[in-house]
């Protein structure tokens, strides 16, 4: 992994998100939140220390990990009774503007745990630190557990079609849901879908 710098990405504008409410893609982040990238940040970190896994940088663990803590903290809590439309608890869509270093962080830690779970010999202490912090979850995560997840946040966070803007915008200035909305919305859950976000 190359070294990583959030200060770098201060040029690149925010970009605009719709963040589902099905309860399986918000218990994937609520699991890398509470019980996954922290962890995994500070063994990384503790390891850097002691020189057992040199070539580790930690600085985008630790960004992941911040970044998944912010998209958790932003997102609201779905509805408690049954409503209709774009506002059913498990169809509701949020809005939010992702900085540009949040989505690059997750994803260089995508790629290096990806690299870990397929076993290639240069990020075999990073698959270490990843099997004992998947084995520390409750209940346990093995590594393909705990890349899938953050394949699945990060599907939904770097989704880059024209639905999504047109979604976007509905949702900014609260147009009525007419046809076109109704489209957008309609691909992005098959885009979500096709992610396995179901």
């Amino acid at each position: 992994m190359q070294n990583w710098n959030p200060a770098l990405m201060t040029s690149r504008p925010d970009h605009p998100c719709v963040l589902p409410a099905i309860p399986s893609w918000l218990h994937d982040v609520h699991v890398l939140d509470t019980m996954v990238l922290p962890q995994l940040a500070d063994a990384v970190e503790d390891e850097n220390d002691t020189g057992i896994a040199a070539g580790l940088p930690d600085a985008p663990y630790r960004a992941a990990a911040d970044a998944v803590n912010n998209l958790s903290t932003a997102l609201p809590h779905p509805p408690p009774g049954p409503a209709s439309g774009l506002r059913d608890t498990s169809d509701a869509v949020f809005l939010r503007a992702v900085p540009a270093w949040e989505t690059e962080a997750l994803w260089q830690v995508h790629i290096a745990l990806k690299q870990a779970q397929d076993g290639e010999p240069d990020a075999a202490g990073l698959g270490d630190l990843l099997q004992e912090v998947g084995e520390d979850c409750n209940p346990p995560q093995a590594a393909a557990d705990i890349v899938g997840r953050l394949n699945r946040v990060l599907a939904v966070l770097l989704l880059d079609i024209p639905a999504v803007r047109t979604l976007a915008t509905a949702l900014v200035l609260s147009t009525p849901q007419d046809t076109q909305v109704q489209t957008a919305y309609e691909q992005i859950h098959a885009a979500w879908a096709t992610a396995g976000i179901h």
